[in-house]
């Protein structure tokens, strides 16, 4: 587990996802199943808080939205890079192409953590009251969980299908 550190103290949160019963879980196969399934029921929120734009804003669920995002993308994030990429591409059954496709995975962590922070400043400014360019805000909600949505899709099915956790660790054969 790869864990920060600040003043001499071990900071974990780079492994939580903000969620309790995720947090609270062994991180393996099922783990990664039902964080991808919050993660999707979070983009049915974004998309019905777009949908409510600009007139029938519903100020508590932008709050709510705002505080999971961040951790629960970081959260998966941190997961699939330390612990299942490695395992996948230590599989001796793995392909060239594995190794590329990991990384542009994480390239598109990256971009979507980067574009999570703002997609939060902005539903906090949503939830508060603050005036925001509604048209700005409905564009980026409905850029960040259509892009999620292909993620997980993608990954579900040319990464993980047929994958077990004994595979990943490399106890299969």
């Amino acid at each position: 587990m790869l864990t920060n550190t600040l003043n001499g103290k071990t900071d974990r949160s780079a492994n939580r996802t903000g969620n309790r019963l995720l947090d609270a879980d062994k991180r393996d196969l099922a783990w990664l199943d039902r964080a991808h399934t919050e993660q999707l029921a979070l983009c049915r929120e974004l998309e019905e808080i777009a949908d409510s734009l600009p007139a029938s804003i519903n100020r508590q669920k932008c709050i709510y939205a705002a505080k999971a995002l961040g951790p629960l993308i970081k959260g998966i994030h941190h997961y699939e890079e330390t612990v299942l990429f490695p395992q996948l591409q230590s599989n001796p059954d793995a392909t060239e192409a594995l190794g590329p496709t990991l990384e542009r995975l994480k390239f598109e962590h990256c971009e979507d953590e980067c574009f999570a922070e703002e997609l939060t400043d902005a539903l906090l400014k949503l939830g508060s009251g603050e005036q925001v360019n509604m048209e700005a805000v409905g564009y980026m909600l409905r850029g960040f969980f259509e892009g999620i949505r292909r993620h997980i899709a993608f990954e579900r099915e040319h990464l993980l299908q047929g994958v077990t956790d004994e595979e990943l660790a490399g106890e299969a054969n």
